[in-house]
């Protein structure tokens, strides 16, 4: 167990408590320390404080699950609020405490994360080898979704895969479908943004001869081909409220019957939806069944974007340019330097489907070059890049003209001296009344200030004094 807190007495508590529970405790008091015991050592649970003398916590979480040992993230903080629970459970947390902790409320997490772990190493609570046609890149939140698509491809249970447009909710979907033991079985995709309008249970659920006008035959609806396959819902917020109803009774009876029909077929399939809408809020406006919704979500996956995750960029790019090499016999191409810093300037709105696209189209115009250059990338891309060239050597000039100077100093705007001094003070001051406040020694040491000038510029400022406890 590693236990990353600046306050020596929350560290010892959590110590001894983890002691008791059999396990080996080690201790960090800065973020940066715990991060590197975490890279080194063996480790299975982090504790993990949020405001740490050297940064945030939360902002640790995806480089602490990154270790070697890929532990458990428990965040323990004294400053609990709703937004910084469930950013910390969205960047993988196993569970997020709030201070002072006591026995039980550190015992019955610890003992769940271990149990867990347990399981997966002994090979009964982890999933199969999971093959995926994609790549996972070197974003933390892909690597989680992997492992929550691994897991849930093993049983029958409903997927709803969420995120922008883009990010590869079929492939997704494709990759659940293909380690699950209907592998053998059809794929069927329906694209509910595109059901033709007037007809769209006939198409869902079949038709009987006769039904409406140009019904010259039966006709079987998507639903029975997927029948002891996968049924992928792509856009499965614009599925029509006058059609939900139905189809949320069969995924209840597990039958289906064609419109105009008596008798009901068998349809056991099993459902991966997806969405890059917000389905509760629909629901919450009568805009989608709120029961439907409950059924759709057995597992929910939120794929991340890539904007933010330049390794997931460099490394999908990567992987496509190999995939369209091959497909159109061509040799690989290598990425030029500028073509890279390219594609990371650009922050990429369509998401993987748009740079798969790109990459593309790239290697289609590269047929004369040995490697991939910025002129094969279209030219809103290359404008960009250009752009952000230019913005990077502004802002250089102004860090050399004075270390700290905000972008904006780089344009003319000039205050007078005392005054960007006086705001530097003020922001400081708030920053460090709102991580120790309530600890005017913890106050000091950070800051080197005396007592007495510590209490002069806190007055300067209007910032309410703080006294010790």
């Amino acid at each position: 167990m590693l236990i990353i807190d600046d306050d020596r007495t929350i560290r010892d508590a959590l110590a001894r408590v983890v002691s008791r529970l059999g396990h080996a405790p080690d201790m960090a008091a800065t973020l940066g320390e715990g991060l590197r015991r975490a890279g080194e050592a063996d480790v299975d649970v982090v504790f993990l404080d949020v405001r740490m003398p050297d940064g945030n916590g939360l902002d640790a979480i995806g480089e602490i699950r990154r270790a070697p040992s890929n532990p458990e993230v428990i965040v323990i903080t004294g400053w609990g609020d709703p937004d910084g629970a469930e950013r910390a459970m969205r960047q993988g947390a196993w569970d997020y405490i709030e201070k002072p902790p006591t026995v039980k409320t550190m015992t019955a997490p610890l003992v769940s994360a271990m149990e867990h772990r347990r399981q997966a190493r002994s090979g009964r609570g982890g999933a199969e080898p999971f093959g995926f046609a994609g790549i996972a890149g070197g974003n933390p939140k892909r690597a989680q979704c992997l492992e929550q698509a691994a897991k849930a491809a093993q049983s029958d249970v409903n997927v709803l895969l969420t995120g922008p447009t883009g990010v590869g909710k079929e492939l997704f979907a494709r990759a659940i479908h293909d380690n699950s033991p209907r592998r053998a079985k059809a794929f069927v995709v329906v694209d509910c943004a595109a059901l033709p309008s007037g007809i769209v249970e006939s198409v869902l659920f079949g038709s009987e001869k006769g039904v409406y006008t140009g019904a010259d035959r039966r006709r079987e609806g998507v639903l029975l081909r997927a029948h002891e396959g996968t049924l992928f819902l792509d856009e499965v917020a614009e599925m029509p409220l006058s059609v939900q109803k139905a189809f949320l009774r069969v995924l209840q009876e597990r039958r289906v019957r064609p419109v105009g029909g008596l008798e009901e077929a068998p349809c056991h399939f099993r459902l991966v939806a997806a969405t890059n809408q917000n389905l509760e809020a629909m629901a919450a406006e009568g805009l989608f069944r709120e029961d439907l919704l409950f059924r759709l979500q057995g597992v929910g996956i939120e794929l991340p974007p890539l904007a933010g995750h330049p390794d997931d960029i460099l490394d999908f790019a990567a992987h496509f340019a190999a995939e369209a090499a091959k497909r159109l016999d061509m040799a690989a191409r290598a990425f030029s330097d500028e073509f890279s810093r390219a594609l990371l300037a650009y922050p990429w709105p369509g998401n993987v489907r748009e740079l798969k696209n790109t990459i593309e189209a790239a290697l289609a115009l590269a047929r004369g070059d040995e490697a991939l250059l910025p002129v094969h990338l279209p030219l809103h891309i290359r404008v960009c890049a250009a752009r952000n060239r230019v913005a990077g050597r502004a802002q250089g000039a102004a860090r050399e003209e004075g270390e700290g100077f905000e972008p904006s100093l780089a344009l003319g705007l000039l205050p007078q001296f005392r005054d960007y001094r006086d705001q530097g003070e003020a922001r400081y001051l708030r920053a460090l009344t709102g991580r120790f406040g309530g600890d005017v020694t913890r106050m000091l040491e950070i800051s080197g200030l005396s007592r007495s000038r510590l209490y002069a510029l806190l007055k300067k400022h209007g910032i309410p004094a703080v006294r010790s406890a």
